[in-house]
């Protein structure tokens, strides 16, 4: 029967595990399908039926024959393109100059063409011109018809108004050209992008889960329920930029500045919300990263802000979001390096795959001013690898958290008892504090000062009243105060005893006290330092009282020069029930300790100590 509960036990342990790597297959499957998946009546790929014959030149510059393959850059200036278009052969090779009914379809990659035919004005497709209204500044395919006789050369001038993002707009202008054939064209664009489109909605639905398994988490009170919602506002943005970056996508969306401001939050978001999870592989140098990332989103928000209240374009201002983002992640990169450095080998590696998105930021921003590829490619290929890698780690973490929540739960059960069990013994510890002997001496003590000082008799009234308030009103007070409270309640006390013995001397040193005590922690030792120190001395004495903070703790000791005493006898909790209550609720309300050091003739030193949270 034992080995039958063991067996269950591993296998409650781990079935979240299991179902993980269950949801985990069908995923990649999903994904593979999805990606693979095209429409029957889609064309299976789209093929440049169209190719442009001719040169070209920059600017002002010498004429170059245009070259299949070769790269015509399109941030250095305008581009003029002179020849014909020919129609292709299905082997690739162009037979004849093209004239006809169908027209010509050109991919606008945030450029501007202004097409001449003889005899016919200048045809503009323009993306910021008033015509094309709020569609400006994006990518789209547009089409045009050939009017002009074969032998007439045709010339397109290519402007590019802005000076980086799209090095490679002529190159995939020209690649891309075919015959615009209504909804048969449609389709072979979109069937082009297709798997990416697929797989960003994919990601968007599998972030949908995170953030509700982050909802759930948190209603159950998971302590790493934050990094799941990181996670998984990460994969939902990059599931956004996926989609969006994908061909076709002013097909399915046909406001193109909505397309570009899409793409470029998706990206900004990604980033942000990719250095804030990375946050999490930091220890000594995460306060480093927290400013790294406070500053990047304030920048964020103004990039945000800037073209509703300027008249500068949202795609404008990526190139400062590029010079930011590269900044904090160069910052966030030497921060992990330093903790590759000191970490474990389990810390190293994954603080190791932090760095992978990084990094890939930076060659991308290298390829695509090169016009190697455009936009985010490596990006993309180096999240779908580590969003494996973080389903895995997800899926891992929920069941631990789960496991340990439970046992806090079960924790918190067995403090709640234990609370009941010290709640009579707080309060006969609080009402042990007020001694009729303790009474009978303030109230006479109050009788001779009313004929002979009473300005001074109304104070000790003032402060006997302050002190019985103190411990009547924490009866009802199961909680921790502030240590600024308490020692007001000590203030109070020693205010009376100094008029029975104005020859003793207390000093105090509050170098901390914005943290938690038990109520009535530091009076009862201050009144037994009296009791059992000072007043067996033969007059005088002196009582320090000293609060402060380390790295770990909050401490509070209570040192006296009186007699001392047996430590042996005195650390015995049987002979000593409010020694012993002091101690049970400092271990229960605050997890503390309470440590004495006598030594006989010399004085004693009590030593409160309060562990930080999270820290034992």
């Amino acid at each position: 029967m034992t080995k039958l509960k063991d067996k269950f036990k591993i296998f409650k342990k781990s079935y979240f595990q299991i179902a993980g790597v269950l949801v985990l297959l069908l995923l990649a499957v999903l994904m593979v399908w999805l990606g693979n998946m095209t429409s029957l009546q889609a064309e299976p790929a789209l093929i440049a039926q169209v190719y442009f014959d001719g040169e070209y030149r920059i600017e002002d510059g010498e004429w170059y024959e245009i070259t299949p393959g070769e790269h015509i850059p399109a941030t250095q200036g305008d581009v003029t393109l002179r020849g014909n278009f020919h129609m292709l052969a299905p082997d690739g090779e162009y037979v004849d100059i093209y004239r006809g009914e169908v027209p010509i379809a050109f991919y606008i990659n945030h450029i501007n063409l202004t097409i001449r035919e003889a005899g016919n004005d200048p045809f503009v497709i323009d993306m910021e011109n008033p015509m094309y209204t709020d569609s400006v500044c994006g990518e789209a395919w547009e089409a045009y018809f050939l009017t002009s006789e074969p032998e007439e050369t045709i010339e397109i001038l290519v402007h590019n108004p802005h000076a980086y993002g799209n090095e490679t707009a002529i190159d995939d202008l020209l690649s891309s050209m075919a015959f615009w054939t209504g909804i048969e064209f449609e389709k072979g664009v979109l069937s082009e992008g297709e798997g990416q489109r697929n797989t960003g909605m994919l990601l968007m639905l599998v972030s949908f889960v995170f953030l509700g398994i982050a909802l759930f988490s948190s209603l159950i009170h998971i302590k790493s329920n934050k990094l799941i919602w990181l996670l998984g506002l990460v994969v939902m943005f990059a599931g956004i930029y996926f989609s969006y970056s994908s061909d076709g996508v002013s097909f399915w969306s046909e406001s193109i500045i909505s397309n570009t401001n899409m793409l470029g939050c998706s990206m900004m978001l990604y980033m942000l919300f990719l250095l804030m999870s990375i946050l999490y592989f930091l220890k000594d140098t995460k306060m480093v990263g927290k400013i790294t990332v406070a500053v990047l989103a304030t920048f964020d928000a103004v990039l945000f802000v800037l073209p509703i209240v300027t008249n500068v374009y949202f795609y404008d201002t990526w190139i400062w979001w590029i010079v930011l983002q590269s900044i904090a992640n160069i910052t966030m990169l030497i921060c992990l390096v330093r903790e590759i450095l000191k970490a474990t080998k389990k810390e190293r590696l994954l603080a190791l795959c932090a760095s992978f998105p990084l990094i890939a930021f930076f060659v991308d921003i290298v390829g695509t001013y090169l016009g190697s590829w455009q936009g985010g490619m490596i990006s993309g290929y180096v999240f779908s690898v580590l969003f494996a890698v973080a389903m895995v780690m997800v899926l891992k973490l929920i069941p631990e958290s789960i496991n340990a929540t439970t046992k806090a739960k079960e924790l918190e059960m067995e403090k709640i008892v234990l609370n009941a069990q010290l709640a009579e013994s707080r309060i006969s510890t609080m009402m042990s504090q007020i001694r009729p002997h303790f009474i009978y001496n303030t109230l006479g003590s109050i009788e001779q000062l009313c004929k002979l000082d009473p300005p001074k008799a109304a104070t000790l009234v003032h402060n006997f009243a302050k002190y019985l308030r103190g411990n009547f009103g924490e009866l009802d007070n199961p909680k921790p105060i502030l240590m600024s409270q308490e020692m007001e309640h000590v203030r109070h006390y020693i205010n009376i005893e100094n008029v029975r013995f104005p020859d003793m001397t207390f000093t105090f040193e509050m170098n901390s006290d914005d943290f938690h005590i038990p109520a009535l922690t530091v009076q009862p030792i201050v009144e037994n330092a009296i009791k059992h120190g000072l007043m067996k001395l033969p007059r005088g004495g002196t009582i320090h009282v000293v609060a402060f903070e380390t790295e770990n703790a909050y401490c509070v000791s209570v040192v006296d020069d009186g007699v001392g005493f047996d430590t042996c006898e005195v650390l015995d909790d049987r002979k000593h029930v409010g020694l012993r209550n002091i101690r049970e609720r400092l271990k229960v309300m605050v997890n503390g300790t309470l440590d004495i050091e006598s030594t006989k003739g010399v004085g004693t030193k009590v030593l409160v100590t309060i562990p930080k949270e999270g820290k034992v």
